[in-house]
């Protein structure tokens, strides 16, 4: 338990660890040292034992290293901890140097804690990154050194998961900076929780979110500088000041930093700049020919190069969104912020995301040549094989690395169904499928979708040990996972709660999880409604008993209170009850359909069982809450299929019709004269409520006279001039 707290500033942090290291310095096993007073007084505990009863063995030669240890442990403790150069009988931290290692490392193995390094003053930074990781720091080592004021005590995992050679040597969450309570720029909910919003945390919140990914055994950080980021968060500047941030944060506890950035894609969800040009095919033949173009790139690429000197890797993405459509094109820009990062770091890994074989790489080389990584996504199923070999093949041909940018695989990405999932057995499933591709061309790098963050560390933390090795059992991950945020007392009861998400929005396959397969779980036949509305009356109560708790057990470094994060967990858990209340009560319709119920009964009952399922305070984006969604395909199929007038309830119509009308304004925004579609595909090319859905909505914005139609069948806005302000 927290004793007492204030932030000290860096400078007297600093003149206290001179004075501590003084007192301290030549201070035998028998001898007693009297320290400055502590800085702070939290307990410290390694599993169930206090730090305090640790002894640090060192040898003579590492007394300097000891001795910073010994300070930082008192500084925030109180506790004065032994050094030694004999074993002792009971709990120890050892310090070697072995210089057969090529880098720092830090294990923990029942309890003991092992820190080693190639040289002793590698040990000293080991010692910093220690400190930073386990012993609630921030930036141990520098003028801007403090102790973190999120922690109520401080929990030392007994156990650190180490392997000799993981399966990817790098492995990194990609922390996806769509804004949680801004769908695309598009659609704002005010009522969505900021509390997993990344960039509204504090430096203390921040810092121990991407501590988080390393307890999730992730060795480094990427991050999506995209102009959909900067409109969230007005403007770039401060953007980049976070994402500078989270590089020296990830760098102070030995993790690298990768920069993510849309290659072509420099307006709209948002952000508007209406100087900027693609292209100009009606002059020139290529992108890279056009003046203007040559200018907004230059533009933006100078804007991101801003962050090369804090990165140690660079990703260009191209595809889906992006406005190149010639790999040459491609191969040109790629080539020109290459260059302006190489200028101010010569050490940065630069790389392409190419999906599979969505670019031509052989003409992006002539511009490039050899010594790029490319990126291909996960293999997710048995159909995907053949495809990802090819890929690795195609790029081993050329010379290329290859590395994997998984998508939607530990999450759905929040910009379009929004939803919070565990799919830890998904995840294992794809591993395996991946890696039966490595006799091929082996990748060594691995980056995770993270784009829910707090609500999305439960599949982070099966993915990042899974990473290390494929065979482990991801629901005994899952389950330690479980124990580490809540203890042992009510870790069943958080795992059952896990596995209920699992079971009702991920199931069993990539089909099932995947919205829009013919298999998709929520609107298909093999939905566990009845099963699933038992556990969630038996485990939201426990959920809510958890919540009141206030628990302060967790082990692994979160950016926001375990109760905050349970309740940010309640609402998903209601949702999956009431969808598979309404499963289970359409199921028992149907069965009265078949068995001759009248026309006009059969309305009446589906009117009494059907209350689309409310968004709450969870992220949603822009096609809506899933189990709603879905609940409304069940009701129109119902409909349909018994001769009934389809239900649509006025208040979720408004919720889309809201989605609609706000992308309009945002094309709107971006377009020089008046932006018009046809009403079918205005919203999301059709994809997200279906083309007749769609195009049934905007029939109702024209009704309510929002929305004009022409001879063309083409809507626009009303009001389309109140957004041409250019």
């Amino acid at each position: 338990m927290k004793m007492k707290g204030k932030k000290f500033f860096s400078k007297i942090i600093g003149v206290l660890l001179l004075i501590g290291m003084a007192v301290f310095a030549g201070c035998g096993e028998d001898e007693e040292a009297v320290p400055a007073e502590p800085l702070e007084t939290y307990e410290i505990t390694v599993g169930e034992v206090s730090l305090s009863d640790y002894t640090i063995v060192s040898k003579a030669s590492l007394e300097e290293q000891a001795t910073l240890l010994q300070q930082y442990i008192y500084n925030i403790s109180g506790d004065t901890v032994e050094i030694s150069s004999a074993e002792p009988e009971g709990k120890y931290i050892e310090l070697s140097v072995d210089d057969e290692l090529n880098k720092i490392d830090i294990a923990i193995n029942e309890g003991y804690i092992y820190i080693q390094a190639p040289q002793k003053e590698d040990l000293t930074k080991a010692i910093y990154v220690f400190a930073n990781t386990y012993l609630g720091y921030a930036f141990a080592g520098e003028d801007r050194e403090w102790i973190l004021q999120t922690q109520d005590s401080i929990r030392i995992p007994e156990n650190v998961m180490a392997v000799d050679e993981a399966w990817m040597p790098e492995r990194e969450p990609i922390i996806c900076l769509w804004k949680t309570d801004d769908a695309r720029g598009l659609y704002s909910d005010n009522n969505v929780s900021l509390k997993s919003d990344v960039l509204s945390y504090s430096d203390d919140q921040l810092y121990e979110y991407i501590k988080m990914m390393r307890h999730c055994g992730f060795t480094g950080i990427q991050v999506t500088d995209m102009c959909s980021a900067w409109a969230g968060y007005s403007g770039y500047e401060f953007v980049h000041q976070r994402l500078r941030f989270m590089a020296d944060v990830a760098h102070s506890m030995d993790m690298k930093f990768t920069l993510w950035v849309w290659g072509a894609e420099f307006n709209g969800y948002g952000w508007v700049d209406d100087t900027v040009v693609y292209h100009n095919y009606n002059e020139y033949t290529y992108a890279r020919e056009c003046p203007e173009a040559l200018a907004t790139f230059e533009k933006y690429y100078t804007i991101y190069a801003e962050l090369a000197d804090c990165s140690d890797r660079v990703i260009m993405h191209f595809n889906d969104p992006g406005n190149l459509h010639d790999s040459g094109d491609i191969g040109f820009y790629a080539q020109m912020f290459r260059t302006m990062c190489l200028e101010k770091n010569p050490d940065i890994d630069f790389g392409i995301n190419c999906y599979t074989q969505q670019i031509d790489l052989a003409a992006v080389k002539e511009f490039t040549g050899e010594g790029i990584t490319v990126y291909s996504s996960a293999v997710h199923d048995e159909t995907e094989l053949q495809t990802r070999r090819d890929f690795r093949q195609y790029s081993r041909d050329l010379g290329y690395e290859v590395a994997i940018w998984s998508w939607n695989l530990c999450e759905m990405e929040i910009d379009q169904i929004a939803e919070m999932n565990v799919n830890a057995k998904l995840i294992s499933k794809c591993y395996q499928y991946t890696r039966t591709n490595d006799d091929m061309l082996k990748p060594t790098y691995w980056s995770e979708m993270d784009s829910y963050h707090m609500l999305n560390m439960f599949s982070l933390y099966v993915s990042g040990h899974l990473l290390q090795n494929p065979d482990l059992d991801p629901q005994v991950i899952l389950e330690e996972c479980a124990v580490r945020v809540v203890g042992e007392e009510y870790s069943q009861d958080l795992l059952e709660v896990l596995n209920i998400i699992q079971d009702a929005r991920t199931g069993e396959s990539w089909g099932e999880f995947k919205f829009g397969y013919p298999e998709y779980l929520l609107t298909g036949d093999e939905y566990p409604a009845e099963e699933l509305l038992e556990r969630c009356n038996q485990a939201i109560p426990k959920l809510e008993t958890m919540i009141a708790a206030s628990l302060e057990e967790n082990s692994i470094p979160l950016a926001i209170s375990t109760t905050d994060l349970l309740s940010l967990i309640l609402p998903h858990l209601v949702q999956i009850r009431d969808f598979a209340q309404f499963r289970v009560d359409l199921a028992s319709l149907e069965v009265q359909a078949a068995n001759g119920m009248s026309g006009e009964e059969l309305r009446a009952a589906l009117d009494e069982i059907y209350t689309p399922v409310s968004e709450f305070n969870v992220v949603v984006g822009a096609w809506g809450q899933p189990e709603a969604n879905a609940q409304y395909v069940l009701v129109t199929n119902f409909c349909l299929e018994n001769n009934l007038e389809v239900i649509h309830d006025p208040v979720f119509d408004y919720y889309r019709k809201q989605r609609i009308y706000g992308e309009m304004i945002a094309f709107q925004k971006k377009t020089i004269g008046c932006y018009m579609a046809p009403k079918s595909i205005v919203f999301q090319g059709g994809n997200a409520f279906g083309p007749e859905e769609t195009a049934r909505l905007v029939d109702l914005l024209i009704e309510d006279g929002l929305v004009l139609e022409d001879e063309n069948g083409n809507v626009y806005l009303a009001n389309w001039e109140s957004y041409n302000y250019r």
